[in-house]
């Protein structure tokens, strides 16, 4: 119950239900109780009320008696850093510690806030936990050097990570797969292969070695890098040790064929997935439907289509979009008009200028009747409003939808004088009157 009123930002009667059972002594809140509250109020950006809620939860006998205390106290902080309140997350803790100074933080507390900080883009605060923690003398776990890799690696700062990994072996911290993954990816990104493989190499020798994960990304870089060869001997390495390739390995090597326009070797390689018994995802026709519009392959296109269907996928905008121009420039406009029917029937909304182009199409080749019908399903297409022109009904739909466009324009143009952090523009959504009041009613009934 407290969960769905939380949700419903009904602060006011999750606390009257608080209350009623505390006065009852029933069996009532408990820690989960009070996790969202913490959670919803840092959602709502109201981190003071979160904290008052955690010290009323710290005040009653059932969590001071237990360790529930600094489980909320740590749910506390990642919800805050989660929600971008890293400064409110760190005054609170700086706040603990005047009270307490014999109140040490714990390495899960550091983890925390060394997270939040990247998440916020400030290098200059995360130096700081991190020569606190060697000051007093906190031992990193392999999270905290993990959180610390993948920090620095998000900011391609590779380097910085890699001598990190070298500290890491030099305690005796053994880097885990996510550390050595983090950081083959970060290699693979910024297109140095070499180093990624010389990464691989000390992998392999761990007790834990590479995983799906790693090798997968491996070839996904080397066909980025239209290095076949590399991205064969990856997959070579991979069957060794006893990998499986999956769907998602083969895809990568059907984008490579994708951007270069190899069309015979994308669907031999296509056929001897479905022989093999791989099941193609949404992501596996949609290279291959690139591909075969791209190269104007309309025919295996068409056949893919009718794949795709029988195996419960549909085409997405740009796909739709890609076979309606090819049907086009085949001269095929009665196929081109059912593609674009049945993608209006199931509310996809043409773009880049396609709808405009199928119009004067048809028109040119005076099937007028077709082009009226066409816009007659757009007007009722739910995301009509966006669409071109060519759908409205007369001057008034056009202007009264510019007047809509503008008025929106300018009260979005009215909050971003007075709001510079984007999270604050989502906490907008409820006027402030409604968030006084329930922030009023729950002080009332604390």
């Amino acid at each position: 119950m407290i969960k769905v009123l939380a949700r419903a930002r009904e602060f006011q009667s999750a606390w009257s239900i608080i209350f009623g059972r505390l006065k009852k002594q029933m069996e009532g809140p408990n820690v989960d109780t009070f996790s969202i509250l913490i959670r919803r109020y840092a959602r709502r950006g109201m981190p003071s009320i979160a904290i008052r809620t955690l010290e009323f939860a710290c005040s009653l006998d059932l969590i001071r008696k237990s360790t529930s205390e600094l489980n909320l106290f740590e749910i506390l902080l990642v919800s805050f850093c989660k929600e971008g309140l890293v400064w409110e997350a760190s005054e609170y803790l700086e706040r603990k510690r005047q009270i307490d100074p014999y109140w040490v933080p714990s390495i899960h507390t550091y983890n925390i806030l060394l997270k939040g900080w990247f998440q916020s883009g400030q290098v200059e605060c995360i130096e700081s936990i991190w020569d606190e923690m060697k000051r007093k003398n906190v031992k990193p776990s392999v999270v905290s050097y993990g959180t610390l890799i993948e920090g620095y690696c998000q900011m391609s700062r590779v380097g910085v990570a890699i001598e990190l990994v070298e500290e890491m072996i030099k305690k005796r911290i053994e880097p885990n797969a996510i550390v050595y993954n983090t950081i083959i990816n970060a290699l693979g990104e910024a297109g140095r292969l070499k180093e990624a493989l010389a990464m691989l190499e000390r992998f392999l020798v761990l007790e834990s070695g590479p995983t799906i994960y790693t090798y997968n990304s491996l070839v996904k870089y080397f066909c980025k890098a239209e290095d076949l060869e590399g991205a064969n001997k990856i997959l070579k390495i991979m069957i060794s040790r006893e990998f499986i390739p999956t769907t998602t390995t083969y895809n990568h090597f059907l984008r490579y064929f994708s951007k270069v326009g190899k069309v015979e070797e994308g669907l031999n390689l296509y056929t001897k997935m479905m022989e093999t018994g791989y099941a193609p995802d949404q992501f596996t026709y949609r290279l291959l439907m690139n591909l075969l519009c791209k190269e104007e392959r309309l025919e295996s296109a068409m056949n893919v289509r009718k794949e795709m269907k029988a195996r419960g996928y549909d085409l997405d905008s740009a796909d739709c979009t890609m076979l309606v121009r090819l049907l086009c420039t085949m001269h095929r406009f009665e196929e081109a008009f059912r593609e674009f029917e049945d993608m209006i029937s199931r509310g996809i909304v043409p773009h880049d200028g396609a709808f405009q182009k199928m119009i004067d199409e048809l028109k040119e080749q005076g099937m007028a009747e077709k082009a009226r019908k066409l816009c007659d399903i757009m007007v009722i297409v739910p995301h009509s409003t966006k669409l071109p022109n060519t759908c409205a009904r007369g001057e008034d739909a056009s202007r009264s939808r510019r007047a809509s466009i503008v008025q929106k324009a300018k009260a979005m143009s009215d909050i971003l004088k007075t709001c510079r952090d984007p999270r604050e523009l989502v906490k907008r959504k409820s006027s402030s009157e409604n968030t006084l009041s329930d922030v009023s009613g729950a002080h009332q009934l604390t």
